[in-house]
């Protein structure tokens, strides 16, 4: 077996975070990363971009990155009879990151990529020959407004749903169980930017609030105290994807979530006005806001009483030689990271690559004190 992966969503924050760990290996896999691009070069130009954020310098084994044309919206993916063979007997694992992750899309629309277009994958996987693994990444929020705890092996309730991401997230997931094939199903809480260097490209969420308050213009915040934000890092769910990718005993779901760890509002309150020297917000209640608010979309994310449990999941990691028993690092011991990254890169205006920002704190952490 070659151990090739098929990569959906990799132009993406998590799945460019998880195509730098496999090519981080010496002896890492091919991957086959689904790109949208009307010819040959445009493709080319979209995995050169990737790198581009990733690296100051690509690493040799960047080589091993080839895109496939590809369109999860179209028929048959948009592939060509004769490339859908070829790419089907190249690859022996597929990892599906890709999806529409706007809490405002019509129901319809949301559909169309984040149910449709897993069908599509999930019918592309079924003509691998042997198989060994599907990776569906989800969310931990398919369980909806549920509160109190929410285990692995929980059936989620299929109702009570903030939108329509948290919505085809879970009939995505029917799909998945329905479908027959060797698969496993990551759902990552609110991901955040890298543990150890806070890089991130996508700020968004927990971002988007950070970034106003930072600037003095959030005054209010629509939020419960007692409400739990479940932050986790990009690096610690790209991990846990690589553990269950190639690992042939596990199956099932999976979390990426802080778990007991998650932070309350209120905490996360208290570490961010420490860190930017600034007074404490007046909190409001998340479910007296106008739709037509801007913060309206990420206001039910600041009123979560779900606990999620993360025992599989840590069990994976931990197989891998991950650190602290599997269990990713607490919240509080990089939150300053992604602030100091959020301020440093004027929060995506001027971002540097994961390569650069790794260095960075690595420089800092290595600098004597005075």
């Amino acid at each position: 077996m070659s151990d090739a992966v098929f990569l959906t969503g990799g132009t993406g924050f998590l799945g460019m975070e998880l195509i730098s760990r496999l090519l981080e290996r010496d002896e890492g896999p091919d991957i086959f990363l689904a790109v949208r691009a009307g010819d040959a070069g445009e493709a080319d130009d979209r995995v050169a971009k990737i790198l581009a954020q990733l690296y100051d310098d690509p690493p040799a084994t960047a080589s091993r990155l080839h895109p496939v044309r590809a369109d999860l919206t179209a028929s048959g993916m948009g592939l060509a009879a004769d490339d859908r063979r070829a790419l089907t007997a190249e690859i022996d694992r597929v990892v599906h990151c890709a999806a529409a992750i706007s809490f405002t899309l019509p129901l319809d629309e949301a559909r169309a990529i984040n149910v449709d277009g897993t069908r599509r994958v999930l019918e592309l996987a079924s003509e691998v020959g042997g198989l060994e693994r599907l990776v569906h990444v989800s969310t931990a929020y398919v369980c909806g407004r549920l509160s109190g705890p929410f285990a692995e092996d929980d059936p989620a309730p299929g109702e009570g749903f903030r939108n329509t991401y948290e919505q085809t997230k879970w009939e995505a997931e029917q799909l998945v169980t329905g479908a027959g094939l060797p698969s496993a199903i990551v759902r990552p809480s609110v991901v955040v930017g890298e543990s150890l260097g806070g890089w991130t490209s996508a700020f968004n969420v927990i971002y988007w609030p950070l970034q106003a308050f930072a600037r003095g213009l959030l005054s209010d915040v629509p939020a419960d105290p007692e409400g739990l934000i479940d932050l986790v890092p990009v690096d610690y769910v790209a991990e846990l994807i690589d553990g269950v990718l190639f690992d042939p005993e596990v199956s099932g779901a999976f979390h990426a979530v802080a778990g007991e760890h998650a932070m309350t509002v209120s905490q996360l309150i208290e570490r961010t006005c420490s860190a930017l020297d600034r007074e404490p917000p007046q909190l409001t209640d998340p479910n007296a806001m106008a739709d037509d608010d801007p913060t309206a979309q990420f206001a039910g994310y600041f009123d979560i009483h779900t606990v999620f449990g993360n025992e599989r999941a840590r069990g994976v990691v931990a197989n891998g030689g991950g650190p602290n028993g599997g269990a990713p690092p607490e919240p509080e011991s990089y939150f300053r990271t992604l602030l100091d990254y959020g301020e440093h890169t004027r929060w995506g205006k001027s971002p540097l690559t994961r390569q650069a920002a790794r260095a960075r704190v690595a420089a800092s952490d290595a600098a004597p004190s005075d």
